[in-house]
């Protein structure tokens, strides 16, 4: 009876050991910064709910799928910035959103983290920096390198990234500049 009871004992703690998913201990240049994904977005003037695609540094696209502001999609190539609502358009050489807006502190916080070698390590995958004195927090799922949360405590903006897909840049690009 012993022997039977430490048996099926292993065998629980053995099949307790395989439900948790391999997560490697991450460093900064393990993020994936090349991703298309939706993210849910606190700021303190609401809530949204968005698709963002980053093909790389100055190159993003987010548009609101949620609320008031569905529709509206801002479009950044790196040599200019458009935006579109409702079949209306602006384009400019620089971003004309304000610098605390979520889509403008999205962008310019993952150009800086691809640019910079200047994440600290916090916890696992937790990582903290600091650009032009806003201090943020990005957390990561270290079997991807996919940028779970994103925190800004300054601002009071946080964005929960999710449904992660292979990205497809060429239709949200060649969209964005024809």
């Amino acid at each position: 009876m012993k022997r039977i009871f430490a048996v099926l004992l292993v065998c629980c703690l053995l099949s307790f050991a395989g439900c948790s998913a391999a997560q490697k201990q991450m460093s900064p240049k393990d993020l994936n910064l090349v991703f298309s994904c939706q993210a849910d977005i606190t700021t303190p003037n609401g809530k949204y709910t968005c698709a963002i695609e980053r093909a790389g540094l100055r190159s993003v696209s987010i548009e609101i799928l949620s609320g008031d502001g569905a529709g509206l999609k801002w479009y950044w190539n790196g040599d200019g910035f458009r935006q579109t609502y409702q079949g209306l358009e602006d384009e400019s050489q620089t971003c004309d959103l304000p610098d605390n807006s979520f889509a403008s502190v999205i962008v310019r916080i993952l150009d800086w983290v691809q640019q910079t070698n200047a994440l600290e390590s916090v916890d696992g995958n937790v990582f903290r920096g600091n650009m032009e004195g806003t201090s943020f927090a990005i957390t990561a799922d270290g079997s991807t390198g996919n940028i779970t949360q994103l925190t800004v405590s300054d601002l009071n903006i946080a964005a929960e990234f999710h449904d992660f897909t292979q990205p497809a840049f060429e239709s949200a690009f060649a969209e964005s500049y024809q």
